[in-house]
């Protein structure tokens, strides 16, 4: 039963994060904002991520770097102990900073310097998650505390945040093609759903993409961060629709990149709806 639950929690933690970066894709807590929610670096030797204190008291955060695997079909995260690949890119980015303190308002970036050492690796993508911890206030000792300098973190942390760094070396071949849609009223909101199964070519690269709905011209739903890691080869998104009813016509499905820069669509298909 013990280790039941111990694989449970494995799977449902990290895609309890997943949520709250896909679904929610700025604020990582009531006092935390983070941005981006996932980084790529790609064509460059560095990826910033920025840290918002959006309480009203001083907040501490420890960053550290985790591995996790994308399930088939779910795209939930598992928690591994090593990296998926021989690169391992926690030993070729710096940190800088590694532990932050920020007072209401305060603002602070953490930047990833790629330092490779010797060659870049062959081509392919090469992934790591960035782990945000709230360190407990009782462990935090401010500025101007009488006989301190600076501030001081404890070993125990609050629940994190993660988000995925990817190190992508050369041009993507990946591919993508949407299977067959349906859609289904949720029973809790009440709210029209689409599941759409996307199947990613055979690659050494994952696609990272948005996957947006129009109904007419009209934009009724999408998924940010809507990727298919590398180890993957197809995921079902469950997209909620911001409309009340489907009363024919049909609805258009387009997979894209996430930089809007390349105006890459990975996979595009029209499906009738309401009849």
């Amino acid at each position: 039963m013990k280790n039941h639950i111990s694989r449970l929690k494995k799977k449902i933690l990290p895609a309890l994060f997943m949520l709250g970066f896909v679904l929610l894709p700025v604020a990582a807590s009531a006092t935390v904002t983070i941005a981006p929610t996932i980084v790529v670096i790609e064509g460059k030797r560095y990826g910033d991520v920025s840290l918002i204190n959006t309480g009203e008291n001083y907040a501490s955060y420890q960053v550290s770097w985790v591995f996790y695997q994308m399930e088939e079909g779910t795209g939930y995260y598992e928690k591994i102990d090593k990296s998926l690949t021989e690169f391992d890119l926690t030993q070729h980015l710096a940190l800088t900073p590694k532990r932050v303190t920020l007072g209401p308002s305060g603002v602070q970036k953490v930047r990833m310097g790629l330092r490779l050492k010797g060659e870049p690796p062959p081509p392919g993508d090469y992934r790591a998650h960035l782990q945000i911890q709230e360190v407990p206030k009782e462990n935090i000792i401010q500025e101007n505390t009488p006989g301190k300098k600076g501030s001081s973190v404890g070993v125990s942390v609050n629940v994190g945040f993660t988000i995925p760094v990817v190190y992508r070396v050369g041009q993507s071949d990946a591919t993508a093609d949407i299977g067959d849609v349906t859609t289904r009223v949720n029973k809790d909101s009440s709210k029209i759903e689409v599941l759409v199964p996307v199947k990613k070519s055979e690659s050494k690269y994952g696609i990272i993409g948005n996957l947006m709905i129009y109904y007419g011209d009209k934009l009724v739903g999408q998924v940010k961060n809507a990727n298919i890691f590398s180890e993957a080869s197809h995921r079902t998104f469950v997209v909620p629709l911001n409309v009340r009813e489907l009363s024919g016509g049909s609805l258009r499905i387009v997979y894209k990149d996430y930089n809007v820069s390349k105006n890459k669509i990975y996979a595009e298909k029209n499906v009738p709806v309401g009849q």
